[in-house]
């Protein structure tokens, strides 16, 4: 009856172990901690089934950060890593539609694509990771 148990637990732990999910996740923050309420704009040349136009809106009231979801895992390096690799740029405009910021993958100085330099990233969970990318003032000419 014992190793009726034994095999019976043994199988239990097995299958709980195949049922874990090992795989990383991430969330993408934008935090403003700007004075101003900030609109950032993300663009693709592709028209994708997920983008209604070519272009997605984040409304970001000052002081406060919002997730994006269209911020993606890298699936090339096999683990949670931010891609921005589907955007051809995002900008930032203010509530009267006047472009602050355009930042390209190439554009020189504090860039949202550079997540290695510029993004903040922690652990929140067992394999679930948060990125923030913060804009300042500074960073739109305030």
């Amino acid at each position: 009856m014992k190793w009726k148990k034994s095999i019976l637990l043994a199988f239990g732990l097995l299958l709980s172990i195949w049922g874990c999910d090992p795989t990383e996740s991430l969330e993408a923050y934008i935090m403003n901690s700007s004075n101003e309420s900030l609109n950032m704009n993300f663009v693709s040349s592709e028209l994708l089934t997920e983008f209604m136009e070519n272009r997605e809106i984040l409304i970001i009231p000052s002081n406060e950060r919002r997730s994006y979801q269209r911020i993606g895992v890298d699936e090339f390096i096999g683990q949670a890593g931010l891609s921005l690799s589907v955007f051809d740029s995002i900008y930032i405009s203010n509530n009267a539609n006047e472009i602050l910021k355009i930042y390209k993958p190439d554009s020189p100085g504090k860039n949202i694509y550079n997540i290695d330099q510029y993004w903040t990233v922690r652990e929140t969970g067992k394999n679930h990771f948060e990125y923030t990318y913060t804009i300042t003032d500074e960073d739109i000419g305030n």
